[in-house]
């Protein structure tokens, strides 16, 4: 069933590439690459950072809406500032502030159409606001915007009053994409390494008869501070457990998709190891961009790999590991090194990475995949991160054919049948059984342990699903998925303090805002009594992804909790398949403790959904 059409208050945001036409009459295939460069590495990231939504992506602009006019002047400013330092393509903004119908993943309305005059009206390199956007910023935020007065836009009755700014945003010293001042963290005062040149403890052996060995000694001369040894492995100078970012590749001649999902596959390869804490591929992402260092200071890590394809998947990835707080020099680079499989190449450098750190490896299980089904697993991949379920599913079932006992490709078809993001509650436990069952036979992978906890869970089988959960956070302490089912697993049974604990621990690794994260905050909020911070959390939850399932029935109850009993009679009413009895909305809570049931169901029923409470 189609989801029903919403309105919604939002800050519309329009993005237009100056001259376009021309630069493709000139240079289509390189403006074209250009463009998707642009947009992958700067734009994307920077409206995801402001909590912004990308509506559609068009040859030559960008189409978003951000919940407050500020995140969206905010993103901006960033894409401004990023577009000014790195010399892309020329860019104009507009932005307005109204109600917009959302449908079929697509807005529509008259302030649409006004954001988009407004932006063919704002200054190369600057953005233009109508009145009511303006209000919101006036006075709030440091910009001086110019008066351009009243102008007419195409079907709409009244002029548009526009407000200004131009390239000066991109000067404005908050804004500026440099590198900031190199500090010890005061939240971690006994973290630190001495500044030093490294090497990739053991992986340089082949290479340093040629170049490395000399690179290493170039890099020693010319730093001020001692230099390891090479196969002096990192930890020997850093104190405390290191938080590490992998972020996203890049790549020279591969699409730049291919590059981002290999650095998360890379991210998942470290899930098993100790020692360490790895920022989740989530996170991660929405520092595409950034400098290492801005990276860095965003995610809250002390060291940041960064890595880049010259050619294809087999001819290996060039990594470059930098330290927080010591300098844009990397501490150590890897050259690329060739690859006998593509299957092998994520834990490769997962393997080369935990050398640094003087970590013990993890046994990685052997890839058993041919290439052609690994990049059409890519694919899928990078398409249900840009939305696109349908292909992605297509490229699943594709890379299934080739590789029918691939338990990789098995076991991520099985969590997205289960989808307990934007699935149908309805249906929810069948889909978990259902979702166990694909699993069945495989090796117990993150993946796997983490369908069957939730499996059992909604079987009745609280004991065992606790302790699936345990085992996976054990097995893998860095995948901060199964940390966060863990987290829900114990609000489920009651225990709400100990899934505070692991939420925390989750979030640690997952630091940016990400909707299932806080769904189970709102969850064990409204389990607390904290009917208004339950709100909070399933509004934020429902901002990133409107169509999140649990935090929109999370979003119900506690409103009704509230006393807002219109609001959340709304929010229950965009749940899929909606009418639903106070049955089928609390079917998605298989709840074995009844506390919070029971306020979990009489929230429900306070906002009209029919059935005992």
């Amino acid at each position: 069933m189609p989801d029903k059409p919403q309105r919604r208050l939002a800050a519309i945001f329009v993005l237009d590439i100056a001259g376009f036409s021309r630069l493709m009459a000139e240079d289509d295939a390189g403006t074209l690459n250009q463009v998707l460069a642009q947009q992958q590495s700067l734009i994307a990231p920077a409206i995801r950072r402001r909590q912004g939504r990308i509506v559609k992506l068009m040859g030559d602009g960008v189409l978003a809406i951000f919940p407050s006019v500020i995140s969206a002047v905010e993103a901006a400013a960033e894409v401004q500032a990023g577009a000014a330092r790195y010399r892309h393509l020329q860019l104009r903004i507009g932005i307005t502030l109204g109600e917009v119908l959302i449908a079929q993943g697509d807005v529509y309305g008259d302030d649409v159409n006004i954001a988009a005059r407004l932006e063919a009206l704002a200054p190369l390199g600057g953005v233009a606001l109508s009145a009511a956007a303006y209000a919101q910023v006036q006075g709030r935020i440091p910009y001086t915007f110019e008066d351009m007065g009243l102008h007419e836009v195409k079907n709409i009755p009244q002029p548009v009053h526009v407000y200004a700014l131009g390239q000066e945003l991109t000067s404005l010293p908050s804004l500026r994409r440099s590198p900031p001042a190199s500090k010890p963290k005061a939240a971690r005062p006994h973290r630190g390494m001495r500044p030093a040149v490294l090497l990739l403890a053991g992986s340089l052996a082949a290479a340093a008869a040629a170049a490395g060995l000399w690179g290493w000694q170039q890099a020693a001369q010319q730093s001020s501070v001692a230099a390891v040894m090479p196969g002096t492995p990192a930890a020997a100078a850093f104190e405390g457990r290191p938080v590490i970012a992998v972020l996203p590749f890049t790549a020279g001649n591969l699409q730049p998709a291919v590059a981002r999902v290999l650095s998360e596959e890379v991210i998942r390869s470290l899930a098993p190891a100790g020692g360490i804490g790895v920022i989740a591929p989530g996170s991660a992402r929405a520092a595409e961009g950034l400098l290492p260092a801005e990276a860095a200071a965003l995610l809250d890590a002390d060291f940041v790999v960064s890595g880049h394809l010259p050619g294809t998947l087999r001819d290996g990835v060039r990594l470059e590991i930098l330290q927080a707080g010591t300098g844009a020099e990397p501490l150590s680079i890897l050259p690329p090194q060739p690859q006998d499989s593509v299957s092998g190449l994520a834990p490769s450098l997962a393997a080369n990475v935990l050398r640094y750190f003087g970590k013990a490896l993890p046994e990685f299980s052997p890839g058993g995949a041919a290439d052609d089904a690994v990049l059409k697993l890519f694919t899928a991949r990078s398409l249900m991160q840009q939305g696109d379920r349908s292909g992605a599913e297509q490229a699943m079932q594709r890379a299934l054919q080739m590789a029918p006992d691939w338990p990789e490709a098995q076991a991520l078809a099985a969590l997205w049948h289960l989808d307990t993001l934007t699935g149908p509650l309805t249906h929810l436990p069948q889909r978990a059984a259902e979702a166990a069952q694909m699993t069945a036979g495989l090796p117990p992978a993150a993946a796997v342990l983490q369908l069957r906890a939730l499996a059992a869970q909604f079987a009745g089988q609280s004991g065992e699903a606790l302790q699936l959960a345990e085992t996976l956070a054990q097995d893998y302490p860095n995948d901060a998925s199964g940390q966060l089912t863990r987290a829900w697993l114990l609000h489920l049974a009651g225990q709400g303090g100990a899934a505070q604990k692991v939420l925390d621990q989750a979030r640690r690794l997952d630091p940016l805002p990400q909707p299932a994260v806080l769904t189970v905050q709102a969850a064990i909020r409204l389990a607390a009594g904290q009917e208004a911070e339950a709100a909070t959390a399933a509004a934020e939850a429902l901002v990133l992804e409107p169509a999140a399932q649990h935090a929109l029935v999370l979003h119900c109850a506690s409103l009704a909790a509230l006393g807002s009993f219109e609001e959340a009679a709304a929010a229950c009413g965009r749940l899929a398949g909606a009418p639903l009895t106070l049955d089928q909305a609390s079917a998605g809570f298989p709840y074995t403790s009844q506390a919070p049931l029971r306020r979990l169901r009489t929230g429900l029923s306070l906002a009209g959904l029919s059935g005992r409470p």
